[in-house]
């Protein structure tokens, strides 16, 4: 991913799943069964959040946006060192790696903090995967959100712990209306006595292939995620429906990922495909000695050769709305009905039976 993202947001201001695929969400506080996946508490009124900066800097003005949101749920916030106390010498990173992997397992351990939001990406997520504790964040299950280079934490986190973790905004994001009430739903939802499934209507122009599908989300920004490739952190895709993003790449980079992704079996194994936010579907750039493919191009290339379901310019990924995705949650799309729905906080019923109907 080209790093002028942060100029973006400076000027911003399943088919059914397979047998063997796991088959409930426990509630955080209960016993987690090997295979189930946990759906961390939903927050309350008093919280105490906390906000760290696992990749580049970032400082107290810049996630200020996400903060009054936090406050207008009374919240309480902290913030982490690699935030406030930067050292410059780290030049692109917040902090050394080490120092930035433990802030992290220190707040998962901590039990009055209840969710932790990432101040922002840039680039050095993946340098501290392997010194995150997976054992102390599967032992003190809660929120935690971000997106483009919190990517692979995301679904590293998920992968090695089967908590579900929040691709959405990170905390130097602007949160205009649309992205308040997703985050509304998903991190304050049963709070709110929001336990039926969140549905949204989106439009014709947003389907590339037809179909009917749930499963789980897997995915975020896809230059991060091919970089788990080949990885002890490698997303399976089994039975999902991947979603993707990105910003500030030229088409044939984008269609060079997508192929990468085709060629190590994920297009064959997932279930369907949710596009983001790319930019300008429609545009051409120079590529000598002529012009490149569109990305809309590109995506009929890639996608039109398989029978499952397609969405394209869904709202996320860097752009002003953006909906949450549950990494790990349960979902459903209908192109017949313009339905994407996604259910976390009933714990009344079996959300699978439910979606699978």
């Amino acid at each position: 991913m080209d790093l002028g993202r942060r100029n973006f947001f400076t000027t911003m201001g399943l088919a059914m799943f397979a047998l063997s695929m796991p088959t409930k969400f426990v509630r955080a506080g209960e016993p987690a069964v090997e295979g189930d996946y946990i759906v961390p508490a939903s927050l309350s009124e008093g919280a105490t959040v906390a906000f760290t900066a696992p990749a580049s800097p970032s400082n107290a003005w810049e996630i200020h946006n996400f903060v009054n949101y936090l406050a207008s749920h009374r919240c309480k916030v902290i913030l982490g060192e690699t935030i406030t106390l930067r050292d410059k010498k780290f030049r692109y990173l917040s902090k050394d790696d080490k120092f930035r992997a433990n802030e992290i397992n220190k707040f998962f351990a901590d039990p009055s903090i209840k969710a932790i939001v990432s101040a922002r990406g840039g680039y050095g997520s993946i340098r501290i995967l392997d010194l995150i504790d997976y054992e102390i964040i599967k032992q003190n299950p809660k929120i935690f959100i971000g997106f483009s280079d919190i990517t692979v934490l995301l679904n590293a986190i998920t992968e090695k712990t089967r908590l579900i973790t929040f691709h959405g905004p990170t905390g130097n994001f602007s949160l205009d209306g649309f992205t308040r009430k997703i985050l509304d739903y998903m991190l304050f939802g049963n709070k709110l006595q929001s336990n039926l499934p969140f549905v949204y209507k989106f439009s014709k122009e947003n389907v590339l292939n037809e179909g009917k599908v749930s499963g789980r989300l897997v995915g975020g920004n896809l230059s991060n995620l091919v970089s788990l490739l080949g990885t002890p952190f490698d997303f399976d895709a089994r039975g999902k429906i991947l979603f993707f993003e990105e910003v500030s790449e030229h088409p044939y980079k984008i269609d060079r990922m997508l192929k990468q992704l085709e060629l190590s079996g994920k297009f064959e194994q997932c279930a369907g495909v949710v596009l983001g936010y790319f930019g300008k579907l429609d545009a051409r750039r120079n590529f000598f000695p002529d012009y490149s493919f569109t990305l809309r191009e590109i995506f009929d290339l890639t996608f039109k050769k398989y029978d499952f379901p397609v969405l394209i310019n869904f709202p996320f990924g860097h752009t002003n709305k953006f909906f949450t995705f549950p990494i790990g949650g349960l979902v459903k799309v209908d192109t017949k009905n313009l339905e994407f729905s996604v259910n976390l906080y009933d714990s009344s019923v079996e959300i699978e039976k439910m979606y699978n109907k």
